[in-house]
C-alpha cells in the first residue's frame, strides 16, 4: 500500500491538525512508461457519439490495433509500470481506460496524469509534455519513457524520454518502433545499473541523461 501524508494546519493552537489526507502517487524510484493511446495504439483520429462510444472514421484502422505489439515489445521487460496519460482518462476514467488494454498491459497500469482530485480546465490546457513531466516530478521515477504522437511544447530536457509515435501508424512504424525498442532496452539498463540504484530518484534525471535542464 502507498505511504499516506497528512497536511497539517499550522494555526491550530491545541496542536496539529490533520486537515486533508493525499495518497503518495504509485512509481517512486520505479521505471515508467506514460501511455497514448490516440496516434499510439491506434490512429489519432478517434471520434465518440453517445450511440457508438469511441470510434476509428478512417477505413482500415481499429481501436487498439497496435496494442498487442506493445505487449510483445514490454515481454521481456517485467519491470516497467504504465502511467496513462491519454485524455482517454478524462473522459472515462483511469480504471475503464485501462479495461481497454490487454490483461498484461493492464496489470502494469498504476495510474494516470490526471485524476479526478484535479482542476481538469486547467490540466487540458497544459502540454502533454508539461502534464507528463509535472507527473514524474510527483512520482519520482528512477527511469521513464513516453509515447505520445504529441511532442508540442515537449520540455527540452525530456525529448530523450519521448519516443514520438506516426500519427495514423503508431508505434507500428518501423523506425518508431525501432526507436521504442532501443529506448527501452536503454531505460532498463539504466534502471538496474548500480550507479542508477544508489541515486536518489529526481524529477529531472530520466532513463538516458543524468542532465539537469
Amino acid at each position: 500500500m502507498a505511504p499516506v501524508h497528512t497536511s497539517v494546519n499550522p494555526m491550530n493552537a491545541s496542536g496539529p491538525v490533520p486537515s486533508t489526507v493525499i495518497k503518495a502517487p504509485r512509481g517512486r524510484g520505479e521505471l515508467l512508461l506514460y501511455l497514448d493511446f490516440d496516434g499510439v495504439l491506434h490512429h489519432e483520429e478517434v471520434y465518440w457519439t453517445p450511440r457508438r462510444g469511441a470510434y476509428i472514421k478512417p477505413e482500415g484502422h481499429a481501436l487498439f490495433e497496435h496494442a498487442r505489439l506493445l505487449e510483445q515489445v514490454l515481454a521481456p521487460y517485467p519491470t516497467p509500470r504504465i502511467v496513462l496519460s491519454t485524455s482517454w482518462v478524462r473522459a472515462y476514467s483511469c480504471a475503464k481506460s485501462a479495461k481497454r488494454l490487454p490483461p498484461s498491459l493492464r496489470s502494469r497500469v498504476i495510474g494516470a496524469t490526471f485524476h479526478s482530485e484535479m482542476n481538469e480546465d486547467a490540466f487540458a490546457t497544459k502540454a502533454r509534455g508539461i502534464q507528463v513531466f509535472e507527473d514524474v516530478c510527483r512520482r519520482r521515477p528512477r527511469a521513464w519513457l513516453a509515447l505520445d504522437d504529441d511532442d508540442f511544447n515537449c520540455p527540452s530536457w525530456c525529448r530523450e524520454n519521448l519516443v514520438h509515435t506516426h500519427h495514423e501508424l503508431g508505434i507500428s512504424e518501423p523506425s518508431v518502433l525501432a526507436e521504442l525498442r532501443e529506448k527501452l532496452q536503454l531505460a532498463h539498463a539504466a534502471f538496474d545499473s548500480p550507479t542508477e540504484r544508489a541515486r536518489s530518484p529526481s524529477c529531472y534525471h530520466g532513463p538516458l541523461s543524468p542532465s539537469a535542464p
